[in-house]
């Protein structure tokens, strides 16, 4: 086995235990959806390197009690499947950044979250996705630090600090 992908499974188990641990089942759930999306549209350590950040939002859940905070961390690694995916082409981008949110409404109707209120996170999502996408499809393709490219990294924060911004409708 390739070194680099043992690598990025191990980070993947990794990812999964800090997620299940200190998030629960449905942080794990969204976690999972990004991590099956990213072996299609990246595997490997830059994938992991784009998507750890979302862990913070983990971390300030945790420190704030604020379970709010699960939108931005799902919309994060919804772009991070954009950004990876566009490597491989714009339905791939998609596809991945769709399951992710997917995963993520399925979480949130398994918790009965009223109508209104998947409305305005639907439509948020659906807004930073397409930004997402728009954004990597016309983005520079330069490898920056430890191979994640400088575009995909902004486009990630950037669509993390929308979602955030997004809790306040």
């Amino acid at each position: 086995m390739n070194p680099s992908r043992a690598a990025f499974i191990v980070g993947e188990v990794v990812f999964l235990a800090v997620a299940q641990a200190f998030g629960g089942p449905a942080w794990t759930v969204v976690a999972m959806a990004a991590l099956i999306a990213l072996s299609f549209a990246g595997p490997g350590l830059p994938s992991l390197a784009l998507a750890a950040p979302s862990l913070g939002w983990l971390a300030a859940s945790l420190a704030t009690g604020n379970r709010e905070l699960f939108f931005p961390y799902a919309m994060t690694l919804a772009a991070v499947g954009v950004c990876r995916g566009g490597d491989r082409g714009a339905m791939l981008a998609l596809a991945a950044g769709a399951g992710v949110a997917a995963a993520f409404f399925a979480v949130r109707i398994r918790q009965q979250a009223t109508a209104q209120v998947l409305a305005v996170e639907g439509a948020v999502a659906a807004a930073i996705l397409a930004g997402a996408w728009l954004c990597r499809a016309r983005a520079p393709r330069q490898p920056a630090i430890s191979g994640v490219c400088a575009a995909d990294a902004a486009i990630v924060a950037a669509a993390a600090l929308a979602a955030y911004a997004g809790l306040a409708l």
